[in-house]
């Protein structure tokens, strides 16, 4: 019966903190966006009123992401070869470069960007 005690906390507890890690909230690196994005056979760049209006979003909504294991969403497509960010009608996904990998972020935001490219101007 001890036996079974142990092996049910060893497996127990690994598989509680891996859930925990990866359900857990977390902050979006903002830190880490270029300087620039394609967007719409265009280029942005920190310069432009829509790369600020991007960060400012970002900066406004820095908590409460979680991981999106789902497949690419439909939206507009800010890409960079180690960030890239797709709004859609109803919230944000980011995915971005670490040193291990890429992470990919997604949050249900309320906002007035542009989704499509046939918003963009």
């Amino acid at each position: 019966m001890k036996f079974i005690k142990r092996l049910l906390i060893l497996i127990l507890l690994p598989l509680i903190g891996i859930y925990i890690y990866y359900a857990a909230p977390r902050d979006v690196h903002i830190e880490s966006m270029p300087p620039e994005f394609k967007v719409c056979g265009k280029k942005i760049t920190y310069n432009d009123v829509e790369y600020i209006e991007i960060k400012n979003l970002l900066i406004e909504n820095k908590s409460g992401w979680h991981i999106d294991w789902n497949t690419p969403i439909a939206g507009l497509y800010y890409s960079h070869r180690s960030y890239s960010i797709v709004l859609f009608p109803t919230g944000v996904h980011v995915e971005y470069k670490t040193g291990n990998g890429y992470t990919r972020l997604i949050r249900s935001i309320k906002h007035n960007l542009k989704t499509s490219c046939e918003s963009v101007s």
